[in-house]
C-alpha cells in the first residue's frame, strides 16, 4: 500500500516534468491532487466526478456518486493514444468554470493533465483524484458498472 502511494507520486511528478509550458498553471500537481478519501468526502458535499477513462473502461466500473459524467482525455487507437480533440468542448457543455468537480481515470495519471488542462483553461475549482479507480476500489468505496446490453448473437 505505501509502495504504491510512493509509486504514484513518482508518477505524478514524472507527469509533472513533462507537462508541455502551454499546459502549465501556477498550480503544482499537490496543489491540484486530492488522495482517494478527500475526493470520497467532496463527492458527498456537493462536487461531481468526472471520469476521464474511455467509454470502454467507464462501463467496466467507475465511482458510484450522485453527479458522474464520462469524458474521454484521450482515445487509444491501433497508432496509439490521441488526444480527444472535443474534450474541452464536451467539459464545458457539462460545468461551468466555477462548478465544483473531482476528476479521476484509472490510476491517476491521465486524469492529472486533464484537470491541469482544465484548470489553464479557467475552470476554479478542480481537483484530480490520486491513485483513480484503483484507488477508490482498494478502499472499497462504492461502483457501479454499467449493464451491457447483449446483442442477439452473443446469447
Amino acid at each position: 500500500m505505501v509502495f504504491s502511494h510512493f509509486i504514484r507520486r513518482v508518477l505524478l511528478f514524472i507527469v509533472y516534468l513533462h507537462l508541455p509550458c502551454t499546459t502549465l498553471s501556477s498550480s503544482k500537481p499537490e496543489d491540484i491532487t486530492i488522495d482517494v478519501s478527500q475526493a470520497y468526502k467532496l463527492l458527498h458535499h456537493g462536487y461531481t466526478f468526472l471520469d476521464v477513462r474511455t467509454v470502454e473502461e467507464f462501463e467496466k466500473g467507475h465511482v458510484d456518486s450522485e453527479k458522474v459524467f464520462n469524458v474521454p482525455y484521450w482515445f487509444y487507437t491501433p497508432h496509439g493514444q490521441v488526444n480527444n480533440l472535443s474534450f474541452l468542448k464536451h467539459v464545458t457543455s457539462l460545468f461551468n468554470q466555477t462548478d465544483h468537480v473531482v476528476v479521476g481515470c484509472k490510476s491517476g495519471v491521465r486524469s492529472l493533465y486533464a484537470t491541469r488542462f482544465l484548470v489553464s483553461s479557467g475552470f476554479k475549482s478542480v481537483r484530480n483524484m490520486d491513485g483513480g479507480y484503483i484507488a477508490w476500489m482498494e478502499k472499497r468505496f462504492p461502483v457501479k458498472v454499467e449493464p451491457k446490453e447483449l446483442k442477439y448473437d452473443e446469447l
